[in-house]
């Protein structure tokens, strides 16, 4: 499920009449499966889509959703749940996490601000999402940066939508066409940059969203810098990918990864400080790139790379 099925689907149902309840996680602890931004709608006659984690709770969630969609006085509210096994107050659930879930009621009235919020993430737009006490509603981003907060005292969850993560890869080869396959099926966008213009790999890539045939250091003066951009280094030369992770190595984003073997990487990150790069820049970067699973082929590295990157996105998962 994306982003935009989620709110196209609540569109629907509020454009038919329906009145529905959105239950929204606005903050999770430790291990519990429904992370912040999870978001789950239920209407009367028990339709349910997306999730905010599954089980025993979301069943008494969506119950509790659905009973409260016919109250003449409902306002907004959220309720704190512990899923820590036995312990007292507990849902009994053995994740060991907790959660605070919000529980909203939206219909006809809402149907701009749904309207406005679907049309943001069709345009790659960013907006900001808020939800009080009273309603929910869609304004400016205002040059925010953070996806989540929730202020409890406030009682105000905000949510930054419309943007999608953004994955850089510099070098079309092998290994870059099949990251660029990978990360468009996870709903990413995907900015392929290659200085080369004549590699056949490109012709094959019917993946990413931006081809950029430019110099990849100069390029690396365009990322944007925030937590939804991901920066990922195959390019065909270990000199290349040197340079371009001096270029980017400072830059304030989730995370940046570069291929490589062990021994490569030990040589580049050596010379690297050499040229007076602190430690503290270069111990973030993931390299070898990619979760350990001793992938060989272009396509396994890219499953490796991908489950890295959604390990590290999923910190702050919608």
């Amino acid at each position: 499920m994306t982003e935009l099925n989620f709110w196209q689907y609540v569109k629907n149902k509020i454009n038919n009449g329906d009145s529905l309840i959105l239950t929204v996680v606005f903050d999770a602890n430790d291990s519990t499966p429904g992370r912040t931004g999870f978001k789950m709608i239920a209407g009367k006659n028990g339709d349910i889509f997306g999730s905010i984690g599954g089980g025993k709770m979301e069943f008494e969630v969506i119950n509790e959703g659905i009973k409260n969609l016919d109250s003449a006085d409902f306002r907004n509210y959220f309720n704190s749940y512990n899923h820590y096994g036995d312990t007292p107050g507990s849902t009994g659930m053995i994740c060991c996490g907790s959660q605070i879930i919000g529980f909203v009621k939206i219909g006809k009235d809402d149907i701009q601000t749904v309207s406005d919020i679907t049309e943001s993430i069709e345009k790659n737009k960013s907006g900001l999402l808020s939800i009080n006490k009273e309603r929910i509603f869609f304004s400016s981003s205002d040059g925010r940066t953070k996806k989540f907060s929730f202020d409890k005292s406030a009682w105000l969850y905000e949510e930054l939508i419309g943007i999608k993560e953004r994955v850089y890869i510099f070098g079309g080869g092998h290994v870059g066409l099949s990251v660029s396959r990978i990360m468009s099926l996870i709903d990413f966008h995907v900015i392929l940059i290659e200085k080369r213009k004549d590699i056949f790999t490109l012709r094959l890539n019917d993946f990413a969203n931006e081809f950029i045939h430019e110099d990849y250091v100069e390029f690396a003066k365009n990322i944007i810098e925030d937590d939804f951009s991901y920066i990922v280094i195959v390019t065909p030369s270990h000199l290349y990918d040197k340079d371009v992770l001096r270029a980017v190595i400072n830059k304030n984003v989730k995370y940046i990864g570069m291929m490589g073997s062990k021994a490569k990487v030990k040589t580049l990150f050596d010379e690297l400080k050499k040229e007076g790069i602190e430690d503290k820049l270069i111990e973030p970067v993931h390299s070898p790139i990619g979760l350990q699973i001793a992938s060989k082929t272009p396509d396994e590295i890219a499953v490796s790379i991908a489950a890295e990157i959604i390990k590290v996105k999923n910190s702050v998962l919608f």
